[in-house]
This record gives C-alpha cells, sequence and structure tokens, in this order.
C-alpha cells in the first residue's frame, strides 16, 4: 500500500507543474568566430562552422607567400573567440618563438623547463578550452607557475 502511495504521489508531484519543452539545438551555436592576424591574405574575425581545424582556417583565409606554417598544428580544433597569429618566414627566423596554440608535442618539448608532461598539457588544455588567448592564460595549465612563464615568456608567443 505504501509503495502504491508513493508512487502515486511521485506522479502526482511530477506531473502537477509546467513543463518546457527543451530543443538542444537552441544551445548549439552553427558558426564558431575566430581572430587571425599575421602571414594570411585575410585577416579578421572569420566565422567557420564548429569544431573547425587550423587547416580550414588557413584554407578559407589564405597564406602569404612569407607565412611560416611548419611549426604549426593544422589538426586543431578551433574554438569560438580563437586567437590566431600566423608568423611571417622572417619572423619566425628572428625570435625563435614557439606558439602556444599551434605547437605540437615536440615543438613544445624544444621550450626550456617544458617536459613531455607539461607540454602534452598545454595540448590538453587547448583541446578542452580552445586556444590561449594571452601568454599569461597559460599559468592556467598545471605545472606552469609564475616562476616558470617568466622564465619561458620572451620564447613563446601566441
Amino acid at each position: 500500500m505504501r509503495l502504491l502511495l508513493t508512487v502515486f504521489l511521485s506522479f502526482l508531484i511530477l506531473f502537477s507543474g509546467q513543463f518546457q519543452i527543451i530543443d538542444i539545438h537552441q544551445n548549439t551555436k552553427s558558426t564558431i568566430q575566430v581572430t587571425v592576424h599575421g602571414a594570411v591574405l585575410q585577416q579578421g574575425v572569420i566565422s567557420l562552422r564548429p569544431y573547425a581545424t587550423l587547416e580550414e582556417l588557413i584554407a578559407f583565409v589564405g597564406l602569404a607567400n612569407d607565412a611560416d606554417i611548419s611549426s604549426l598544428n593544422l589538426g586543431i580544433v578551433l574554438h569560438d573567440k580563437d586567437v590566431l597569429t600566423i608568423p611571417t618566414k622572417t619572423s619566425a627566423k628572428q625570435t625563435n618563438q614557439i606558439s602556444i596554440n599551434t605547437a605540437d608535442l615536440n615543438t613544445l618539448l624544444q621550450i626550456p623547463k617544458i617536459g613531455e608532461k607539461t607540454a602534452q598539457a598545454i595540448i590538453d588544455f587547448r583541446n578542452q578550452y580552445g586556444l590561449f588567448k594571452t601568454l599569461e592564460d597559460l599559468m592556467k595549465v598545471k605545472g606552469i607557475g609564475q616562476a616558470k612563464f617568466d622564465f619561458i615568456k620572451d620564447k613563446i608567443c601566441l
């Protein structure tokens, strides 16, 4: 008898309120906005489909003749509000900076004081939260504190 009464009261409470139909497509974006600068033919804010890759962005904006994409990971999935700077061959050689937004694991290992575990943590952070908006955002990665950031900040770029 108690079980029947409990089930009856549960249904009564459950169905006594007002319900709204939730459209899951309402909260998903149909495009993402990515800002791109540097050695590209079309700079500025670009609209892309969700889960577009860096390779797709480059194909859309076109590369300048002096673009250097040798250290970029073209398979990176872009997120809404990502900011990218495509380096030129001359600027990349002059500064010797490594992009924390586009470098692959082996390239990240070239940054002093960055080991394999931290390099993978940087990649995992990018995959989960999107590209870094500022260099200081790198300190959100586990294993990179103020001291390590101060040591490497001149050797990295977005």
